[in-house]
């Protein structure tokens, strides 16, 4: 972090503010220049203050004389002199600096800057006036005319350290960096010599943006400045802003969001405001952040950073005809919006028009060549593409109009990680820490390098998987051995090879996982993240509260490696998702997403999203049922696809997408086209739809309506409904907790027929495995959880009922099958590990067994020298080395373990009679 010079008078004065609290007594009028003398018609001077050093303050301010004089003969003169000094009286304002800044807030800005224009004309006092001109013709993109507008202010009111905080900034707009660096300095100069003028709210945030500029730490300057602008004027919205985009910028979503959200309840009618409380939500909660994004555009219709928010929304949306629409929107007001033709520039690196990329690019850069922050959008927005190689390019070009720029060094880090280049990766997030110590991605990148220090790596031909220690001994070379099975399948389907190695890193904590996959913590709902040669994934030990198959989630991320590199990341979202969801039914019919009651009344109401929109379902999604049913129709679509033109047309698609041709164009190339697959898809999708459980009724807005507590009343809604399948299963839950078993068997028989493709954890098939449980039933409760198994791969109870009730019978075969499912779901269930490894023994299945004790091991250290005894044994006639070794680590667990030691001397005698025999034969 770089400090400021503690020798210059605005390094003391951030020092001292950061310190210190202040009291004003008074607050001094704007006019701060003119006479100090209160005659009537002439506007007084500023108060004057003594300022005095106060041990719990900045400055504590005591009145001193304030003269107060009536007109006469003798001061008459002086009226006289001071007309002739200032020219001639002022003429009133058409409009008052309240009404251009309401003018200004609503997006008038042609209206603002014509009142301003007047009133600076017809000489009206007050720093405002310029400020207010100076605001509107940036937003106008008048960009010289601000500097000039600027510098006529700062000649009449050369005390403004808010003009000199604008022309900063426009004169960076403007591509002229030493006349920004002036600014800066002149800035220090009035702070050294009149501090105690610099108190109001708009001054306080002024400062504080020109010690940011100038490298001052990042929580002085929000406590120093800018929290006092909220705590002297909490009415006022400049500190509140000031911290907010602050806090934002630092990664600190909720602290702005709880200050932020404050100020809207107070301030409700500044667009400023609800547009930074949206970009607070819009992580944690995007209904709400929509909402405030729509009420800043209703409050200023023309209001830039929420356009540009759209505009960017519809662009991750695939939406790129809608993203120009609003970028002209922009143009209309703006013409020279930088940010609006770096999102130009985008659309056509996405359309793969790199020469009208480069166009707009320079358009973006027309007043400064010199601007970082240009190609740094470019490149973030390339890289939530997934274009990580062209982002980092992007941010490269960033850093070297300028070095400093933190966001870009960041932003660049996060892609090289991404890309699997961790040297450099972390290099740069270093040096940016460094530059910027209060970054809130920073801190959780590096404090995620010292956990990922601590994790193995395992590799194999092709994979580099990292994992935490324990968790690699558990369940580690399962890890590899999907991942080759992977390897082997799909690299021979797509016909392409991945570059290698691949990466694949899990994680034990949700917010390492969150961190490195998004930058932040705090991001729930992801399985696992591929960026290309780079997957990360969560543990089944962050699935506790939801078993899920872990080996379903990583042949889905490695589809996406296979796709995402065929196609070089060119893919829509829909065709990237699909394909990999596809591929898990592939794989195994009980993964991925399938037919269910939700989805079939979804297709059946006609909510279903038209393919060429099918993208931006990923994300308008407002909660898991949509994102579940995104998937499913995307995978649906895929499927369709390949049953009507093979997996030969799904090829040469991704082939000419790396090609750069638009999706429609390869659909049409090698399809009947979008319009025709589209429309037989709807009638594909219809016809599954209306086959998954007949005439059955899934809608429960009666049934909730009604609040049915008892049998006798659910019974009543039955005799209206008799195909609604909730209340059928309700009924069948009452008659068991009744102990009418009987009843329930037969109601419960009777759903299964009207649904048989179930696959709910509590579905008919799982509540009749209780029926049968509670009469002891055991054949009958294997029989339906066998059957229910076909369907589910995540139902960890049913499993591990069903291969205790497997033991119980001696099935051997069916004890070790479902061994590997309930490792599939959880590997650390030490009884499924004992069973597994037991029956595996019984069938002689060494290698099984071994590897199912190699697990127990580690989740049952404290029977280290048992667990080592019995690898041992089971290694004793197939791998003698290997079989002393964990011998001799049961010795040294238990050193008086007799069958250890026995064990270890027949294992002795047999290496010698072998060497004995090996020599006889001339071995």
């Amino acid at each position: 972090m770089r400090d400021l010079p503690r020798h210059t008078a605005f390094g003391n004065f951030i020092e001292e503010r950061s310190q210190q609290n202040l009291i004003v007594r008074r607050v001094a009028p704007r006019a701060r220049t003119s006479p100090r003398i209160r005659v009537k018609g002439v506007t007084s001077a500023a108060a004057m203050y003594t300022l005095t050093p106060d041990p719990n303050s900045v400055f504590r301010c005591s009145e001193a004389n304030s003269m107060s004089l009536i007109p006469n003969r003798r001061c008459f003169g002086l009226i006289v002199l001071l007309t002739v000094l200032q020219g001639a009286s002022p003429v009133p304002a058409a409009e008052t600096v309240a009404a251009c800044t309401e003018m200004l807030h609503a997006g008038r800005y042609e209206d603002c800057l014509k009142a301003t224009t007047e009133a600076i004309a017809n000489r009206s006092y007050g720093e405002e006036w310029p400020i207010l001109k100076a605001e509107s013709e940036l937003a106008l993109g008048r960009y010289p005319e601000t500097l000039e507008t600027i510098a006529a202010g700062i000649e009449r009111f050369s005390w403004s350290v808010r003009l000199r905080l604008l022309e900063y900034k426009c004169a960076l707009a403007n591509g002229k960096r030493e006349q920004a660096a002036l600014a800066l300095v002149e800035t220090e100069k009035l702070v050294g010599s009149a501090a105690w003028r610099y108190t109001d709210a708009e001054d306080l945030v002024a400062l504080g943006e020109i010690a940011l500029a100038l490298g001052a730490d990042a929580k002085a300057v929000q406590e120093g400045f800018f929290e006092r602008a909220r705590r002297n004027y909490a009415n006022h919205p400049d500190g509140f802003l000031a911290a907010g985009r602050l806090a934002l910028k630092k990664g600190d979503v909720a602290f702005a969001a709880e200050l932020l959200s404050t100020a809207e309840k107070t301030m409700p009618d500044q667009a400023d405001i609800a547009f930074l409380l949206s970009e607070a939500y819009r992580t944690s909660d995007r209904e709400q952040a929509a909402t405030l994004l729509q009420k800043s555009l209703e409050l200023n219709p023309n209001f830039a950073p929420a356009l540009l928010r759209i505009a960017e929304q519809q662009i991750d949306a695939e939406d790129y005809t809608g993203a120009e629409e609003t970028l002209k929107q922009i143009w209309t007001v703006n013409p020279h919006r930088p940010e609006a033709h770096a999102l130009q520039a985008v659309i056509w690196h996405l359309r793969n028009n790199a020469e009208a990329a480069e166009q707009a690019r320079v358009a973006a850069l027309k007043f400064s060549i010199s601007d970082p922050q240009v190609d740094c959008l470019i490149g973030r927005k390339l890289s939530q593409k997934y274009r990580f190689a062209e982002g980092a390019e992007a941010q490269r070009r960033s850093l070297a109009a300028d070095a400093e720029f933190v966001e870009a060094r960041v932003q660049l880090a996060q892609d090289l990680l991404r890309l699997g280049q961790e040297a450099e990766g972390w290099e740069q997030a270093e040096l940016a820490y460094k530059a910027d110590g209060y970054n809130t991605t920073l801190f959780n990148l590096l404090q995620l390098k010292d956990s990922l220090n601590r994790f193995t790596t395992l590799k194999s031909e092709h994979f580099q998987v990292r994992m935490e220690t324990q968790e690699a001994a558990v369940y580690g070379p399962r890890v590899i051995e999907l991942l080759e099975q992977a390897w082997t399948e799909l690299t021979a389907r797509y016909e392409f090879t991945p570059q290698i190695p691949v990466y694949v890193e899990i994680y034990p904590r949700v917010d390492d996982f969150a961190v490195r996959t998004f930058g932040v913590p705090d991001v729930t709902g992801f399985l696992g993240v591929c960026f290309g040669k780079v997957v990360t994934a969560n543990s089944p030990v962050t699935r506790k509260q939801s078993p899920g198959s872990w080996e379903s989630v990583l042949w889905h991320e490695f589809c996406h490696v296979i796709t995402l590199q065929k196609t070089s990341n060119r893919m829509p979202r829909w065709l990237s998702e699909g394909i990999s969801v596809f591929e898990e039914r592939r794989a195994d019919s009980r993964w991925g997403q399938h037919m269910d009651s939700g989805f079939r009344d979804r297709i059946l109401d006609d909510r279903v999203t038209p393919a060429a929109e099918l993208s931006r379902a990923f994300l308008t999604a407002k909660d898991g049922d949509d994102i579940n049913f995104a998937y499913y129709e995307s995978s649906m679509l895929v499927e369709h696809l390949v049953t009507l033109h093979g997996v030969p047309a799904l090829n040469a698609i991704l082939t000419d997408l790396n090609d750069g041709i638009q999706i429609n164009d390869a659909l049409d190339r090698h399809t009947d086209g979008l319009d025709e697959l589209e429309a037989s898809f709807a009638t594909y999708l219809s016809d599954i739809a209306a086959q998954y459980a007949g005439a059955v009724e899934f809608k429960t807005e009666e049934l909730t309506a009604a609040k049915l507590t008892d049998l006798n009343s659910v019974e009543e809604f039955l005799k209206q409904h008799p195909l609604n399948f909730p209340a059928l299963l309700m009924h069948s839950s009452l008659l068991i907790l009744q102990e009418r078993l009987d009843d329930a068997e037969t109601e419960l028989r009777k759903l299964i027929d009207l649904v048989p493709h179930d696959r709910n954890t509590n579905g008919p098939r799982r509540l009749l495995a209780e029926v049968y449980k509670r009469n002891n039933q055991s054949d009958l409760e294997m029989q339906i959880l066998a059957e229910h198994l076909q369907y589910s791969a995540d139902d960890l109870e049913a499993a591990l009922r069903l291969q205790e009730l497997c033991e119980l019978q001696k099935q051997q075969e069916s004890v070790v099958e479902l061994g590997k499912s309930i490792f599939a779901i959880d590997p650390f269930q030490p009884s499924a590990l004992i069973r597994t490894s037991s029956a595996a023994e019984a069938l002689g299945r060494t290698e099984v067994a071994v590897s199912a004790l190699n697990s127990l091991l580690e989740i049952q250290r404290d029977d280290a020298a048992r667990l080592h005894f019995r690898m041992a044994t089971l290694l004793q006639s197939v791998d003698p080395e290997e079989a002393r070794r964990h011998v001799l680590l049961s010795l040294a667990q238990a050193p008086r373990f007799r069958d250890a030691h026995k064990l270890l001397l027949q294992l002795v005698r047999e290496t010698s009679e072998n060497s004995e025999f090996g020599k006889a034969r001339g071995y």
